[in-house]
């Protein structure tokens, strides 16, 4: 006769009911989106702080260029080929892009071949028009008419402001919220909601818009020589993500006087 070993599983196993199963998923989808969420916020951050490094890197790029040709380079049109698009007496146009090609930047670029930022949208750059001696020339962008014009005369006019309440077309609404009022290049990066946003201060670094590329995209660039900087803000109709950065004069003139492209 066989002898059987006692069985010591209880009579009856005991699983998870429904509502026991739906509270341990509610408690993990909780612990998630608590991991996710600061996970989006640091990337958004990274690509911010990747942009405003490639912005510091552009700029660098055309103090070089400026070193070499004596002018800042003109901005590239959606229809350059990431190239400058100059006429004889100034640009095709004062509001577009980085010229990257001319500048030999590297880095992605949409179908228009224009250089893009962190977040995939073509990054934005303007110059002054500025004629200080009449000539119709532009003063920065036309080779050796800084040095026609002379530094103390040179009067670049883009200005950026602390906010747009109060601004003009060409000014700030005063001292209080003028950064620089001065200034001969501004750079521009749209910042992740490049795509649809609704605050005073991004509406006016966008006015205009620009286009006659292979995509026949319309891309929005400034309607005017003002533009706004300031800190990041997520506020309701407040909200800020710009990346804005500018040729200062003082370092422009420095570098051109010490390689004595200025008198």
């Amino acid at each position: 006769m066989l002898n059987r070993e006692p069985d010591h599983r209880p009579a009856h196993q005991r699983g998870f009911s429904l509502l026991e199963l739906a509270v341990v998923l509610l408690v993990m989808g909780l612990l998630l989106a608590g991991l996710v969420m600061p996970l989006s916020a640091r990337i958004d951050q990274q690509r911010f702080d990747g942009t405003a490094r490639q912005l510091e890197e552009i700029r660098a790029a055309l103090a070089g260029y400026a070193l070499a040709h004596d002018a800042l380079p003109c901005p590239a049109t959606p229809g350059s080929n990431g190239l400058a698009a100059a006429t004889g007496s100034g640009c095709s146009a004062q509001h577009g892009f980085v010229p990257a090609a001319t500048l030999g930047l590297t880095g992605a670029r949409n179908e228009d071949q224009l250089l893009l930022d962190a977040w995939g949208n073509a990054v934005r750059y303007s110059v002054s028009r500025a004629d200080a001696d009449g000539d119709s020339r532009w003063d920065f962008v036309v080779p050796g008419e800084m040095r026609d014009v002379t530094v103390a005369t040179l009067a670049p006019d883009l200005v950026v402001c602390s906010t747009a309440a109060g601004s003009s077309a060409t000014a700030c609404s005063g001292s209080a919220t003028t950064v620089v009022a001065t200034a001969p290049a501004v750079l521009l990066a749209m910042g992740k909601d490049w795509a649809s946003f609704t605050s005073a201060d991004q509406q006016e670094n966008v006015g205009a818009t620009l286009g006659g590329g292979p995509s026949g995209r319309n891309y929005p660039v400034a309607a005017d020589i003002v533009f706004v900087a300031r800190s990041q803000a997520q506020a309701a109709g407040a909200e800020f993500d710009d990346i804005v950065t500018w040729v200062s004069p003082g370092a422009l003139y420095g570098q051109l006087v010490a390689a004595g492209r200025l008198p």
